[in-house]
């Protein structure tokens, strides 16, 4: 990720902004009572000066079992009181002790009075102060913690139900795991790192577009032709150019058509893409039927062996029954062998819905989702792929033709929290 790119700080801060508020509100009575646990819990060796606490090892758990095994030895050992039978004529009086059991509270009263040094730690206190050094929050610091994380996910675009499951994730993690008393900060933010990651890796794998088009390269089964969707002004055309860039860079040859014969210069744009890479396009004039043009793209490839077909189309609402029939007319004429949609990521969550409504009328492949660099919030990238089903392929970074990065979860955790 480039230096000076915003694309996160929203979403970056708020999570921080969680964090350290929730450190200055409950921080310092966690760290109290952390002090307080390991002052009061009997030390083993120099537990105190290790920097890391460690388990308890195979030998001290065995001695602290036979200690204790030793102990209940020495009180079942300790000689039974006899029993004293009275006269007939006296009246029953029987010694505490005369039931033969031995009271075990009051027998290692007494060895402490007589000073016995056989009395050691229990196995339990034993194993117990091996973990001074780290605290487990209770319910109510993680319920407040979470409230704070789920309020800013939701502030920066992370759809409900992704934020819901990413909280869900967060519970379960803090309520089972021990946290560092001297960083509770940094152990909070490697928890929550660790949930957007589980989140971001539970996504659908999508078509590694690039790896698809060399494999039909290298076997001749071009061209490949990929049919770009989308509302206008969300880089489909900026797109397209990206991609034929990219495909030039590496030896392989496409074609752009011109297909969006409906937005006042559209053509002109695509041309003036095509001029800069250095590619063909194929192109009509306005109002001429977007599927005939997308054929004669195909066409034209066949006949020069061009490798790759950048279909471009219209980019009116997904609610407008005309755009959806004519893109449904493009797919029964070209055939694409891959169906992009590309989004801003600056759309919000009605991006997630355009998208549901595009994919009920014809099969989407794979998401670009554009102007991350533009994007201070930055919650789309997390939800979208979630909420939709349909994988992120690529992130659009800027106007440059370099500017397109493949997607990576890796990618985003480290935009949103970095590993320090």
């Amino acid at each position: 990720m480039r230096r000076g790119i915003p694309m996160f700080d929203g979403l970056r801060k708020k999570l921080s902004e969680a964090v350290k508020g929730f450190m200055k509100k409950e921080g310092p009575q966690i760290e109290e009572e952390a002090k307080t646990q390991e002052a009061a819990t009997p030390q083993i060796g120099s537990i105190k000066e290790q920097k890391q606490p460690e388990p308890p090892r195979m030998e001290e758990v065995a001695a602290a079992v036979a200690d204790a095994k030793q102990q209940d030895e020495l009180v079942e050992e300790r000689p039974k009181p006899e029993l004293h039978v009275p006269k007939a004529a006296e009246e029953p009086r029987l010694p505490p002790m005369a039931t033969g059991k031995i009271d075990r509270k009051e027998a290692t009263r007494e060895m402490k009075e007589k000073g016995d040094k056989s009395i050691k730690l229990s196995l339990k206190t034993k194993v117990k102060s091996v973990f001074t050094s780290t605290v487990v929050l209770n319910e109510n610091e993680i319920n407040d913690f979470l409230d704070a994380i789920k309020m800013s996910m939701l502030q920066s675009d992370v759809s409900f139900d992704t934020t819901e499951q990413i909280v869900d994730d967060l519970r379960g993690m803090l309520a089972t795991s021990r946290i560092d008393s001297k960083g509770i900060a940094k152990g909070l933010e490697s928890r929550v790192r660790q949930a957007l990651l589980d989140t971001l890796n539970k996504s659908k794998q999508g078509v590694d577009v690039f790896t698809l088009i060399k494999e039909r390269v290298r076997t001749n089964a071009v061209p490949v032709k990929i049919l770009f969707l989308g509302p206008n002004g969300t880089g489909k055309t900026t797109t397209m150019a990206k991609i034929a860039y990219h495909l030039k860079k590496n030896g392989i040859s496409s074609v752009l058509s011109a297909s969006d014969t409906f937005r006042a210069a559209a053509i002109e744009q695509t041309e003036h893409h095509a001029n800069k890479v250095g590619v063909p396009v194929i192109k009509s004039k306005y109002g001429a039927d977007p599927a005939s043009i997308a054929f004669d793209a195909i066409a034209y490839a066949k006949a020069r062996g061009i490798s790759v077909v950048l279909i471009d189309s219209a980019g009116r609402q997904e609610t407008n029954k005309n755009l959806i029939n004519e893109m449904q007319k493009m797919v029964r004429v070209a055939s694409p062998d891959v169906v992009l949609f590309v989004g801003e990521s600056t759309a919000g969550n009605a991006l997630s819905e355009q998208i549901s409504e595009f994919n009920k009328f014809m099969k989407i492949d794979g998401i670009i989702l554009t102007k991350l660099d533009c994007d201070a919030k930055g919650g789309n990238a997390i939800s979208i792929a979630n909420t939709t089903g349909i994988p992120i392929l690529f992130f659009g970074t800027g106007e440059s033709y370099e500017a397109l990065v493949p997607y990576s979860a890796d990618f985003i955790l480290n935009a949103i929290m970095p590993d320090n």
